[in-house]
């Protein structure tokens, strides 16, 4: 598990788009790897709490329809 040091964004629209370059970024390091099933983007606010998480699949996705 990697973890990022806290950014503050406007909203939770900025928040997504991050979330989701990371997440796409994380699937072209680990390509070669392969066994990102079960693996997600998970972003929490100030006090620990989850307020948004992209799965793989979902990066995959949004990944392959942008190319």
């Amino acid at each position: 598990m990697r973890q990022l040091k806290g950014v503050e964004f406007p909203n939770l629209e900025a928040v997504h788009d991050e979330a989701l370059r990371s997440a796409i970024d994380l699937l072209d390091d680990t390509a070669a790897e392969g066994g990102q099933q079960g693996w997600a983007v998970r972003v929490r606010d100030a006090n620990g709490k989850i307020v948004l998480a992209i799965d793989f699949d979902e990066a995959k996705r949004k990944k392959a329809a942008a190319e």
